[in-house]
């Protein structure tokens, strides 16, 4: 049993660590994908020759470098390349024309592209037709014209070897790295907070299957006591060893009774663990019921000498009078059973109060009396007080029991009960 709770934590902490990693997982595919697209739409972009001012702009802005033929062509039109765009044309000396690419380069990553120069003098070439064409059309001067033809006449694209068009990515894909650094760490804290909570649900569950076996075996205990007793009297009848029929009655039916009760509250115990109990509330007189409540153990006041002090203060509440006469039938037993001299029943607007004066209880005992499994110090398993509890709380209400100078106190707290006004 005591692996119970190793084994909840074990289970709660693997189950978040490995969904964490899930989402960790997923959201480095997803992110990863979404930069490789853009990258993609924003190199071909790039490369358009043409476009409206309706095209929606690519969410990168790539970079560019022209590739020369030789050294000296390059010289006499573009001055001088950067580390990077020296490093990036090297790598690219191989690939092929009009393919994207992911390299890593001297510690950077980028997507890039490159053209050769026949399809940039196709493009150029459009573009530059496309300009004259156009300005022909708005009555430009001579000068403007010869202007015009200059520049088409000074794009020689046999000193290009190619384009290319680059996206640095290396910031998108630190930004990744960094959120897994943070995914990872959370799911460590949250797999051991988690494993942490399961240690302690696994331990509450042993211990409550450990309340349960002990529950059983005492009411086993319990049950099989009447019927020890009531077998022995049976056989005693049977061999004509018992006469006194009418002492051996009453005894075989106080134990009857007593075994009825108990397989009673534990079949209405079940059924309020399985939802079927469902409450028929009626307008309820508190003082009346309460009284009526207390005719049944007249007989056990008497016999035991006790003295019974009632303040019973005009109040009515909806209740179901079923329910709430068990609850507090088992309240008063309780009560009655514990008792020295006396006990002391009230009731008033807020609810009703039951209280002993039975020997001090412990701390540890009475803040597990209303506990289902719980088992006292003299063995019994305190059934009714738990389903008195169940009873009250189906109301809405409240119960507590509390220490009092003299003994211990049975607090209901009715919501709803309201001061009765009536004139008797």
């Amino acid at each position: 049993m005591n692996k119970l709770r190793w084994k909840i934590a074990v289970l709660v902490g693997s189950v978040v660590l490995v969904l964490l990693l899930i989402v960790t997982l997923s959201f480095n595919v997803i992110m990863k994908r979404r930069i490789k697209n853009n990258a993609e739409e924003a190199l071909e972009f790039a490369f358009v020759t043409s476009f409206t001012g309706e095209t929606e702009m690519p969410v990168y802005s790539p970079e560019m470098i022209m590739v020369f033929e030789s050294q000296a062509d390059r010289t006499v039109i573009f001055p001088q390349y950067s580390k990077k765009e020296q490093s990036i044309i090297d790598w690219c000396s191989d690939i092929e024309t009009d393919t994207m690419m992911e390299a890593e380069i001297n510690g950077s990553t980028y997507y890039l592209m490159f053209e050769d120069s026949e399809y940039l003098s196709a493009r150029y070439d459009s573009e530059l037709e496309q300009s004259i064409t156009i300005s022909s059309s708005n009555s430009i001067t001579d000068s403007e014209e010869t202007e015009l033809t200059l520049n088409a006449s000074a794009y020689d694209f046999n000193v290009y070897k190619g384009e290319i068009a680059y996206i640095d990515i290396t910031g998108e894909l630190e930004m990744i790295r960094h959120i897994n650094i943070v995914f990872l760490i959370s799911a460590v804290i949250i797999g051991i907070l988690g494993s942490t909570a399961g240690y302690f649900t696994g331990r509450k569950l042993e211990q409550s299957q450990l309340a349960q076996k002990q529950f059983f075996e005492n009411t086993s205990h319990e049950l099989k006591t009447p019927l020890t007793s009531i077998r022995g009297y049976a056989e005693g009848i049977e061999k004509g060893v018992i006469t006194d029929y009418k002492h051996t009655g009453r005894t075989i039916a106080a134990q009857t009774e007593k075994m009825s009760r108990l397989v009673e509250e534990i079949l209405c115990m079940a059924k309020i663990e399985s939802g079927s109990v469902v409450l028929s509330k009626e307008e309820i007189d508190l003082p009346g019921f309460i009284q009526d409540c207390l005719m049944p153990f007249e007989g056990t006041v008497i016999n035991r000498g006790l003295s019974v002090d009632l303040d019973l203060s005009p109040a009515t509440v909806s209740a179901d009078p079923d329910k709430l006469e068990h609850a507090v039938s088992n309240l008063l037993t309780n009560a009655l059973k514990y008792a020295r001299t006396k006990i002391k029943v009230s009731c008033g607007s807020e609810g009703f109060c039951i209280s002993n004066d039975c020997e001090p209880l412990s701390d540890d005992t009475l803040s597990h009396l209303f506990e289902r499994f719980y088992t006292g110090r003299d063995g019994n398993t305190g059934i009714g007080l738990s389903l008195a509890k169940d009873l009250i709380e189906m109301h809405g209400w409240q119960i507590s029991a509390k220490q009092t100078g003299d003994g211990v106190c049975f607090e209901v707290r009715c919501s709803g009960a309201r001061r009765n006004t009536r004139k008797k």
